[in-house]
């Protein structure tokens, strides 16, 4: 029995350190946005919010497994402690597991809540076509894919964490109603590729083309004006606390300045770590603007998008 409970102890160990790296970049930021975002569901919010970050976490594991499984001599330069390179896991066995993982991923979303299999198969798609396909080694299309698979995440969880109703499937994922998530996949879109600085050398020497590479002057100097844009008109439509948006204006400037002045590795290395904090504001601000979106359905008939982007984000979403 003690041997059964150690085994298991170490397979989930494994499990976990496929996904380590994401923890903080990825699971924590959807897991608020998606969560910050869901409209209440009474009695059990507790329950969905974890249901829901722990389906975060499932599709995560598979886009890692994935991507290990298909680059593991990058990971043994690189990160060697993940369970490929350190012999926690044959590559051959993580080839299997990476079949497993879609299945279980489609059969899990389906169990939580029939809508959640749709978000689930596009996130299926996304990984295919980053990671097999090769589309993470372009920039453009490593961008372009990362913009369709952050907000992608957060579809599922808000689908986890809220209420299901007798909504047809149609309304239930109307992109009317989701103004946050797109708001979302244009930032990423935009200004993700401020984490790629500090890899340059090692994307080069891998053959990865990124945006930095190609472009490595005017990359830098269009999130001196990127940044702030989308600061300005995101704290202009969520309506934060005058101490958060003070702190969101910080951050965009502390990023984008380092971004023109401060490029060794090591500079960019911290400029990503502002960044990662300027991001995480970002996602707050949204989670406000919805707050106040569902307190107006809350009392009022008809879409949350209808009654409040007319107002806000109208000019831009509902046409």
């Amino acid at each position: 029995m003690q041997n059964a409970l150690q085994l298991l102890k170490y397979h989930l160990w494994t499990l976990v350190l496929f996904t380590w790296s994401d923890i903080k970049t990825t699971l924590i930021p959807v897991s608020v946005l998606g969560l910050g975002t869901a409209q209440v569901c009474s009695p059990s919010p507790i329950l969905n919010g974890v249901k829901a970050v722990f389906w975060i976490w499932s599709i995560l594991l598979q886009f890692n497994i994935n991507n290990q499984a298909i680059s593991p001599e990058e990971d043994a330069k690189n990160k060697p402690w993940r369970p490929i390179p350190s012999g926690r896991i044959s590559l051959r066995n993580a080839m299997i597991l990476r079949w497993i993982s879609v299945v279980y991923c489609c059969l899990l979303s389906f169990y939580l809540r029939k809508a959640v299999l749709i978000p689930s198969t596009l996130f299926t798609c996304f990984v295919f076509v980053y990671n097999s396909l090769g589309w993470d080694r372009n920039g453009f299309m490593k961008i372009f894919m990362l913009a369709y698979g952050y907000p992608t995440m957060a579809l599922g969880a808000v689908l986890v964490a809220e209420c299901p109703g007798p909504a047809p499937l149609a309304e239930i994922l109307d992109w009317k109603k989701f103004p946050e998530l797109i708001v979302f996949a244009l930032v990423i879109a935009t200004t993700v590729h401020t984490q790629d600085f500090q890899d340059v050398e090692g994307d080069r020497e891998i053959g990865r083309n990124t945006v930095p590479m190609m472009f490595p002057v005017s990359s830098r100097f269009l999130l001196l004006f990127l940044l702030p844009l989308w600061t300005t008109f995101i704290a202009a439509f969520s309506s934060p606390p005058i101490w958060l948006g003070a702190v969101y204006y910080g951050l965009s400037l502390v990023v984008a300045v380092r971004c023109v002045l401060y490029r060794s590795p090591k500079d960019d290395a911290w400029t990503n770590f502002f960044y990662s904090w300027w991001l995480s504001c970002t996602l707050l601000h949204l989670c406000f603007y919805k707050r106040q979106a569902n307190a107006l359905f809350s009392q009022m008939d008809g879409s949350t998008t209808q009654m409040f982007l007319p107002s806000r984000l109208g000019p831009l979403l509902s046409a």
